[in-house]
């Protein structure tokens, strides 16, 4: 540990030169200054880091509605960068040497945050730039942190972990629904009338739970397949029909889409193919009980709180007990056949396994032919394309219906966006405003439900680049390493690359990066996949070079989170007096909120609302004023403009900030009269 005397001797020198020159001078002066960590710590730190922060993170980020509010992403990424900042500092982290496909990784992420720091410059509200800015800071401090706690089956631990978390907030899903009083009270449901037979507890949005479900089918998979101990292969294997019924309530097509493919890359990639087919088939069975079982309940399907509906949930709680358990029991059968060398034993040469793969697409392709697959193919890209497609309603003929609900439409307003300026975009975070005024049919939208169309737009050709190529070497890296015969470790390779295949999938039809949860998912995966080496030995440690870099990153970056996270809680708190009356507590946050980030409209907006109350109409003009100067494509800042205006009795400078409203959002039914 560092003693008195070292600190002493450590703050002279700190004072006395600059930093990389006193770290590197204190640990030749003093070893003791960053002590090598005891044996027993460099055998139990990496075990409980790559096993406990993602569990613990994705399970907290994801109870916290997905970790979509601002507040909840700061506070993470605060804890995550002081994480690292304390530990490179006294030598704790990283607790082995980051490999170089690691330092690629971190370098990536970090660009797309220079590049996202370089958008407000020309974004049309620099608060809403400065707002996704600390959101990738904060996926880059996960990043980190991942990264520097990796360390020999890192790999291993990782994928359980994070399996075992998406398993826990499977079950409370679930649960959710079979006994809804267990839990609060449905608030997305109650906002949003069309919500409430699509289940989406704990994450507050349903394609979100569903696309999480998706990431964790390879996950379980693997270990159900490959865990030393029966009782982990058959728990995995009970929990995967949960899977598959969670994904089933939220009818989000989307969600079905982005499982399907995680499974053909599992089995793509994964090392025993044919090995794997028997625990896949027992859970696929078992998750096809439970939904057939859950389409015979009505009332429980379309997630309704009458006596009807509760006796179905316990009717489902039971079904599906049986179900899981009678699965686990012939997984652990399965298992125990195979340690007694019974049952066939398939090991297929490499050109037997090609031929079957080939002669299995060509069926598929005949028959695909034989139906009139691509004139069905054709109807069905007309009706995505179609703003509103037919009326399926909150049921299971979800499934069958492939309208887009405005997403080709949204897509094409990206496109649009991008057009303005095809290098630089439109500025980060600026996508709504550009709906709002150039979109084809009225309605709120605040993301293009699309990472990539909406990087296009918002931050233009290179930002598409900083944020598609990171994703596709990370596919190309776990792919090649799952598929070549000398890396260690393949099957947790394969079940790793599938979940991230399945993140990209969902990245391309759905907002999955404003919902925290899922970026961390794939964050902490992919780390894995950047940590994996190639041989079993134990990793050296880093020296103090690495530890600096992490602890100048962490500075510069816990400065990009922070800055808008106290700003969003003065403000949270400034509305939380409001709402109570408190008006000169409300104005005071307000105020220092707008000290703290000039730059921003919020904080002024909110100072025009309080003051407004108080009856201060002249200063709440002017307050408005200064929201509408710093965001002034933000057609309520004009709105709330026009209505002090009016109480003020200047109805000519309410008219005209009225008809500057209605300009921004022409097609909005605030404006229809």
């Amino acid at each position: 540990m560092l003693t008195s005397s070292g600190l002493r001797h450590f703050a002279r020198i700190h004072l006395a030169m600059p930093a990389s020159e006193a770290l590197k001078r204190a640990e030749l002066a003093d070893p003791r200054f960053v002590q090598r960590v005891p044996e027993w710590a460099s055998r139990l730190g990496p075990p409980l880091a790559t096993t406990l922060i993602p569990f613990l993170l994705i399970v907290y980020v994801a109870l916290k509605g997905g970790g979509y509010d601002a507040i909840i992403r700061g506070e993470v990424g605060i804890a995550v960068w002081w994480i690292v900042l304390i530990g490179s500092i006294v030598g704790i982290l990283p607790l082995a040497k980051i490999t170089r496909a690691g330092w690629i990784g971190i370098a990536s992420l970090t660009a797309l945050a220079i590049w996202t720091a370089a958008g407000i410059s020309w974004s049309e509200s620099s608060e809403r730039s400065v707002a996704e800015l600390a959101r990738v800071a904060t996926y880059l401090g996960i990043l980190v942190l991942a990264l520097a706690v990796q360390g020999r089956d890192g790999l291993r631990r990782t994928v359980i972990a994070v399996g075992a978390a998406i398993s826990l907030i499977a079950v409370l899903a679930l649960l959710s629904r079979l006994h809804p009083a267990w839990f609060p009270e449905n608030e997305t449901g109650i906002v949003l009338d069309y919500a409430q037979a699509r289940l989406n507890y704990p994450v507050d949005y349903w394609n979100g739970l569903a696309a999480l479900m998706a990431m964790g089918l390879p996950l379980m998979l693997a270990i159900a397949i490959e865990s030393r101990h029966l009782a982990a292969q058959a728990l995995a294997t009970a929990v995967i029909p949960v899977f598959a019924l969670v994904g089933f309530y939220t009818l989000s097509r989307g969600g079905a889409l982005e499982g399907a493919v995680a499974l053909v890359a599992f089995f793509v990639l994964y090392p025993r193919r044919l090995a794997a087919l028997p625990t896949a088939l027992l859970a696929g069975c078992g998750s096809i009980l439970l939904i057939l079982a859950a389409t015979q309940r009505a009332a429980l399907e379309n997630g309704l709180v009458t006596p009807e509906a509760l006796a179905q949930g316990d009717e489902m709680l039971a079904i599906t007990c049986v179900v899981c358990v009678g699965v686990g029991l012939l997984r652990a059968a399965l298992g125990l056949a195979a340690r007694h060398g019974l049952g066939p034993r398939l090991n297929p040469s490499r050109g037997a396994s090609i031929a079957g793969v080939v002669a299995v697409l060509a069926v598929v392709a005949v028959g695909a032919l034989a139906v009139g697959a691509p004139s069905e193919i054709s109807n069905r890209w007309e009706e995505f394309k179609a703003p509103v497609g037919p009326e399926a309603g909150n049921t299971a003929g979800r499934f069958e219906s492939a309208s887009g609900n405005g997403r080709y439409q949204y897509w094409q307003a990206a496109l649009d966006a991008n057009a303005t300026d095809p290098l630089l975009g439109i500025g980060p975070g600026t996508y709504e405003f550009y709906w709002a005024r150039e979109g084809d049919y009225p309605g709120f939208i605040r993301d293009a439900h699309s990472l990539y169309f909406e990087a296009l737009a918002e931050l233009g050709i290179v930002g598409l680049v900083l944020v598609v190529a990171p994703l596709v070497a990370l596919l190309w890296l776990g792919g090649s390493l799952s598929l070549r015969a000398s890396t260690p470790g393949r099957q947790w390779l394969a079940a790793a690359t599938a979940a991230c295949a399945a993140f990209a999938a969902a990245a391309a039809v759905d907002w999955v990066w404003e919902l925290a949860v899922l970026p961390i998912v794939l964050i902490c995966i992919g780390a894995a996949i950047l940590g994996h080496r190639r041989g079993q030995s134990r990793a050296k440690r880093a020296d103090w070079r690495p530890r600096l870099g992490l602890a100048l990153l962490a500075v510069a970056a816990a400065a990009a989170v922070g800055v808008p996270l106290v700003g969003a809680k003065l403000v949270q708190a400034s509305q939380d007096d409001a709402d109570v009356q408190q008006y000169a507590p409300a104005l005071n946050s307000a105020d220092k909120a707008d000290e703290l980030q000039p730059w921003a409209a919020t904080p002024p907006l909110q100072q025009a609302l309080v003051l407004e109350l108080q009856g201060d109409l002249d200063a709440a003009a002017a307050a408005a004023r200064e929201a509408t100067a710093e965001e002034p494509t933000n057609w309520r800042t004009w709105l709330v403009l026009s209505r002090i205006e009016a109480s003020r009795g200047d109805d000519e400078a309410s008219a005209a900030a009225y008809e500057s409203a209605r300009a921004l959002n022409p097609r909005s039914p605030l404006f229809a009269r």
